[in-house]
């Protein structure tokens, strides 16, 4: 058996690193959604037009080493902050 190459391995290694992203932020957003009783696809728009998607994404290091609580209260804050009505 081959072993794989270093190449390889960092191709690997960043399409993990995407998917543990792409995982992170859709358990967020349900959490989001669901801690405020709203439907999905609302918390998803709600989280995009006020700045809480973006703000996810550029703290990502930071906020999945957080509570899904904690970080769906900075994410209130922050969507408040830009003009969010919840």
């Amino acid at each position: 058996m081959a072993a794989i190459s270093d190449e390889d391995r960092a191709i690997l290694d960043s399409g993990t690193e995407r998917m543990n992203r792409i995982r992170y932020m859709n358990f967020i957003i349900y959490e989001f959604a669901s801690g405020f009783k709203r439907p999905l696809q609302e918390a998803f728009i709600y989280l995009d037009d006020y700045g809480g998607l973006q703000f996810l994404f550029d703290n990502y290091e930071y906020e999945h080493t957080r509570s899904e609580h904690d970080t769906a209260m900075t994410l209130l804050r922050v969507c408040r902050n830009n003009g969010g009505w919840l």
